[in-house]
């Protein structure tokens, strides 16, 4: 598995980004009035955060993340605020008991399980019956450069769906991947993530990391990143710069 696709600063930069969307899965949780809800993969915490705000202090927060400097990161911008905590743990092994959870929300989680299956079962065990589960996945078959280049970009998104995450098909399988673990009600939205400029897609999709990993891999000769970095920069210069990517929600209910 190559270098991850994420880092405190570059899901900071997502979620401003992705404001809408994730203020829209934090929609199927809204009626819930106790209990205990779970932001899977919650990484600096942001949307563990704003859902402990929303829902009110009857309503406890647990925000969970394999990695502790995104949970340092969490746990400091949560300070002063009660119904909130955050746990290291692994999406495969929940340490909560059958039935006990009020609600679920994984973002961007699923694309990086080695063992997407077992996560799937887990999330299902936990979820108290007729309880609401939302997941926002990444589309990385979906990138789009609009340039002239389009071997270039096939091969980047062949990379980012085939090579770079663990999981790069996890969008188009949501709802067969609930359906196979016994969740119904099942209902999926999809998002159009759009960027402007070169700096939008440096700080939101990380290009130009993604061009150099695909070079010193071997993925994309030299001549092939010369002239792609050269198009998207004269795009943006003259103003027609653009790039897109879908996001999908699926929300479901055990």
């Amino acid at each position: 598995m190559s270098e991850k696709h994420y880092s405190a600063g570059y899901l900071e930069s997502t979620g401003d980004f992705l404001k809408k969307l994730k203020t829209h899965s934090y929609s199927p949780f809204a009626k819930i009035t106790e209990g205990t809800v779970l932001d899977l993969g919650c990484g600096t915490g942001i949307d563990a955060i704003n859902l402990a705000g929303m829902l009110g202090k009857g309503v406890h927060i647990v925000g969970m993340d394999h990695d502790p400097a995104l949970l340092a990161k969490a746990t400091e911008s949560a300070e002063g605020v009660s119904n909130v905590r955050f746990e290291q743990g692994e999406a495969t092994q929940l340490p909560f008991a059958d039935g006990t959870l009020a609600g679920l929300r994984a973002e961007r989680l699923v694309q990086h399980l080695a063992e997407p299956g077992l996560a799937f079962q887990e999330m299902y065990r936990v979820l108290a019956k007729g309880r609401p589960i939302a997941l926002v996945e990444t589309v990385w078959s979906s990138l789009i450069f609009y340039t002239r280049h389009t071997e270039i970009e096939q091969k980047i998104s062949r990379f980012l769906t085939n090579n770079k995450v663990h999981n790069g098909w996890a969008a188009q399988r949501l709802a067969h991947d609930l359906t196979a673990s016994g969740f119904s009600d099942i209902r999926l939205e999809t998002f159009c993530m759009v960027g402007r400029s070169l700096d939008d897609a440096q700080r939101y999709i990380w290009i130009g990391h993604i061009l150099d990993e695909m070079v010193a891999r071997d993925f994309l000769t030299t001549a092939e990143f010369d002239v792609f970095s050269k198009t998207m920069a004269e795009a943006d210069t003259n103003g027609h710069f653009l790039c897109s990517m879908n996001l999908v929600m699926a929300t479901a209910v055990k």
